[in-house]
């Protein structure tokens, strides 16, 4: 090669160098560079007999420096992401001519290229053959290596695994080998793509001491916190939603209580809307323009419970995360994940039934169930503490002030994260008024309730005796009876005198 067209290749590989960092780097986020703006001192031949390879490492985080393509130390370069799968293509021709970088009319066809110049005319683009839909896919580490012959490569990626990635690596340009500085070669170039990832939001119900709806139809509370999501550099937040679908037949949305971001409270409709079922909130474009990663999202609803379930557990946990199926999570800018935690409440039943001594319904007895006291006993007064008042119907069976009204539907616990073991909570029954001609039962006040529809019903039975009367005067059958027998023993004491009498006289 003579000393011009050498001082010419060498102008151009700076070039082309500098548009490889670029498009690797700049646009793309991976960290592949050959150090641009290091002056290119020589170059040395390349061996068209030396074997070629990319090894792509995919890690989450922030971004970095640019890379040289050398296997860096990757120690706080973030999570490594397995099942990323990324297409890789050689741009084999430019105005119909070969491109090939074992010759130096091979480095002058790229010269200036860009990642977005090669998808289309005057370039052509053709699979890799001894890839499998010309794709690789990282491993458990984060890394897959490809044996690639020399040449010029367009890289997408193209599948995200299992990883909610919000922000993913642009394509991007590589040539096998990588120029470096002074003229030096590397086969082996090792890239650095790095990916932001959606964390998944994080959902809680309100303590179990907290809770102050205690029968069905009462509502609970529910927090989901989402942090926001860190974009490559150059992108902006164009979508940000947190949604939470219930079980339409045990839960039905009531209310927002908030919506604050880094703990100052939004303004709906100003910051945020919320759909019209109350199954999602959604920020503005105004409030998505002053939105920075790692900002905290927090949404506060109630929901109102509509039933016990069989088992007595609700549980309102991640879904399926599929569209339209109950669950919650987040998406921002495309990208959608399901949520982490599982909150539970549980709820009981509590059936009364009024009888009399001879187990006979009775009908308008009254009672009222409250919540026990602080050291757990039943208190004497209840005024004004009343959870929940009934009455007996026909059937002798206490028909709430709730819905449904019999059996009584009562709160039992909340857990945050999973299933409680063997839950339960006391509750005082009162009976405040007997039917007419009945004493108030006696019984104990306190009742247990436990979860379920099943087991969980505590079915409290409660017998009232009859009223005494006072004494009546001896009039009908038994007055009669008690005449007559003295009627009769009068007239025997009568002839039983006279019988003496007579004796006496005959004397």
């Amino acid at each position: 090669m003579s000393m011009g067209k050498k001082g010419s290749l060498t102008r151009r590989l700076a070039s082309i160098v500098g548009a490889l960092a670029v498009g690797a780097m700049g646009l793309a986020g991976a960290t592949l560079s050959a150090n641009a703006d290091d002056a290119i001192t020589g170059v040395g031949n390349i061996n068209p007999d030396t074997k070629t390879s990319l090894t792509i490492n995919k890690f989450d985080g922030k971004q970095g420096d640019a890379g040289d393509g050398t296997k860096q130390d990757t120690t706080g370069f973030g999570n490594a992401l397995a099942g990323v799968t990324f297409k890789i293509q050689q741009v084999v021709s430019k105005d119909g001519k070969s491109i090939n970088l074992d010759t130096p009319e091979g480095w002058d066809l790229i010269d200036g290229v860009q990642a977005s110049d090669v998808t289309s005319a005057p370039y052509a683009l053709q699979d890799v053959a001894s890839l499998t839909d010309s794709s690789v896919t990282t491993d458990a580490n984060g890394t897959v290596t490809a044996d690639l012959p020399h040449g010029l490569y367009y890289v997408t990626e193209t599948g995200h695994g299992n990883n909610n990635i919000v922000s993913e690596t642009a394509p991007f340009l590589v040539t096998l080998p990588l120029p470096q500085t002074k003229g030096n070669w590397l086969y082996d170039v090792n890239v650095y793509p790095k990916n932001q990832v959606l964390s998944a939001p994080v959902k809680t119900i309100n303590k179990t001491e907290d809770q102050t709806g205690v029968k069905v139809g009462d509502t609970v509370e529910y927090t989901i916190k989402q942090t926001v999501p860190r974009l490559n550099e150059g992108e902006t937040y164009n979508q940000a939603v947190i949604y939470d679908i219930l079980k339409a037949d045990e839960l039905a949305y009531n209310d927002t209580t908030s919506v604050s971001l880094n703990g100052t409270p939004l303004v709906k409709d100003t910051d945020y809307t919320v759909a019209a079922d109350g199954s999602s909130w959604t920020l503005t474009s105004a409030r998505l323009a002053t939105l920075k990663a790692d900002d905290v999202i927090t949404v506060v609803f109630t929901a109102k419970v509509l039933k016990v379930t069989e088992s007595g557990a609700i549980e309102n946990g991640p879904g399926s995360g599929k569209p339209g199926e109950p669950g919650y999570g987040s998406t921002f800018n495309g990208t959608t994940t399901p949520g982490t935690t599982t909150p539970y409440t549980y709820w009981g039943q509590l059936q009364v039934i009024k009888q009399d001594e001879s187990k006979k319904p009775l009908k308008d007895a009254q009672f009222a169930v409250t919540a026990t006291a602080a050291d757990g006993s039943c208190p004497a007064d209840i005024a004004g503490t009343h959870i929940a008042d009934g009455t007996s119907d026909v059937n002798g069976t206490v028909q709430w002030n709730a819905n449904p009204t019999s059996p009584l539907g009562l709160f039992v616990a909340n857990s945050s994260d999973g299933p409680l073991q063997n839950p339960s909570k006391d509750y005082c029954l009162y009976e405040t008024k007997a039917p007419a001609g009945f004493i108030v039962g006696t019984f104990d006040h306190k009742v247990t309730i436990k979860p379920g529809t099943t087991t969980g019903v505590n079915t409290v039975t409660v017998t009232n005796v009859q009223q005494n009367h006072p004494n009546l005067p001896l009039t009908g059958a038994a007055g009669t009876i008690v005449m007559t027998l003295g009627g009769l023993a009068l007239v025997v004491a009568g002839g039983a005198a006279y019988t003496i009498a007579r004796k006496r006289s005959a004397r």
